[in-house]
């Protein structure tokens, strides 16, 4: 069960897009200690009253791994001695990816307001200071406008796949000087990269790629979000889902990329190495996912967050959005004119990283 729901009524209910609202993702998230009380992840949802749609969020203790930034917001309640956690906050816990906050097979307003009517009423009686739905999509994005929310803005790298029938299609596509910068990017001599998915998955490809993550947060000084339990259960349950690449010297793995997916998106996520090889990270986190986006005809390739060096590869800038509501009416205002302002920095981001695309 996920907060109350079971697999069986959550499978019935869920999307059939995006890999990360498989029931089977939050279980492994659950069960290995990632998310939950003590990870400051505590798992709220609702049904509707035929059980034939839900919702989910996270009641939050903290703001780590949601890649829509709100620690000035924290910090500015701190000085004026308020609280700002506990908070609500609905997206896919550590994965900046567009996805529903509604389970349903397609969205229905009528059924979502239902449940929002739900969630505003547990929300208004419990100590929270704010509510917060990252990553929506365009029919919740103006769903959530309509219901008086705060809509504010961020931008991402997408490689869009515009109907190249493979990657050698579209370098055609590209600017000579940048076809042959990344046909030199591609050159890898002494390794041996492979792709695995499905049936192809092992056990110890998944101990593998939790060590080149790890890795990665070494490398960065970050913080280590998932353990080593999750990965052995998604490399378990997720296979129709996961895409590992895998780069070695002789028999030895040096390098690994973890990729999501399902039939419309592939969705880069998690990378590491044993050592620096250079160029290899272009390989494993753009190249290698671009060419299993064109070789099974799907139609984007979500890179995930940061990353202005995506725009010479191919990966066009495109805004994402959030939904907010603040139940102070002081910093609700005083928040609301920073999202205004911040808007005007991202379209101007947008226009001028659009510049530097490198199509013909």
């Amino acid at each position: 069960m996920i907060a109350g729901i079971s697999k069986q009524t959550w499978d019935s209910i869920k999307p059939r897009t995006n890999p990360f609202l498989q029931y089977e993702f939050f279980e492994a998230l659950l069960q290995s200690g990632s998310i939950g009380p003590d990870a400051g992840w505590t798992p709220v949802t609702f049904l509707s009253e035929k059980k034939d749609a839900g919702f989910y969020t996270f009641s939050k203790t903290q703001s780590y791994g949601e890649y829509i930034f709100d620690w000035g917001w924290a910090e500015a309640y701190g000085k004026y001695g308020m609280a700002y956690y506990p908070k609500l906050t609905s997206m896919i816990p550590f994965t900046p990816v567009t996805t529903s906050h509604f389970l349903m097979p397609e969205f229905d307003p009528e059924k979502a307001r239902d449940l929002l009517n739900q969630y505003e009423t547990f929300y208004l009686k419990e100590p929270f200071s704010s509510s917060h739905f990252l990553f929506l999509g365009p029919e919740e994005k103006d769903f959530f406008a309509r219901e008086g929310y705060m809509i504010r803005e961020s931008m991402q790298y997408h490689f869009f796949n515009d109907s190249y029938s493979d990657f050698a299609h579209f370098l055609t596509h590209l600017k000579g000087r940048k076809a042959k910068q990344i046909r030199n990017e591609r050159l890898h001599e002494g390794l041996t990269i492979t792709q695995y998915t499905k049936d192809e998955l092992t056990p110890e490809h998944g101990e593998r790629m939790y060590q080149f993550y790890i890795a990665t947060i070494e490398n960065k000084n970050s913080y280590d979000y998932l353990n080593a339990k999750f990965f052995k259960l998604i490399f378990e349950t997720m296979k129709d889902n996961i895409l590992y690449v895998e780069a070695a010297q002789g028999s030895d793995a040096v390098a690994g990329a973890l990729f999501f997916y399902d039939h419309e998106k592939i969705y880069g996520r998690y990378w590491g190495s044993k050592a620096y090889f250079e160029k290899l990270h272009f390989e494993l986190c753009y190249y290698q996912g671009i060419d299993f986006c064109l070789k099974n005809k799907l139609k984007m390739f979500e890179a995930g967050a940061q990353g202005q060096h995506k725009i010479a590869r191919g990966f066009r800038p495109v805004k994402t959005y959030s939904a907010h509501k603040i139940k102070h009416p002081g910093f609700k205002e005083a928040i609301e004119n920073f999202i205004e302002s911040e808007k005007v920095q991202i379209q101007l981001a947008v226009e001028e990283y659009s510049k530097s695309l490198p199509f013909k």
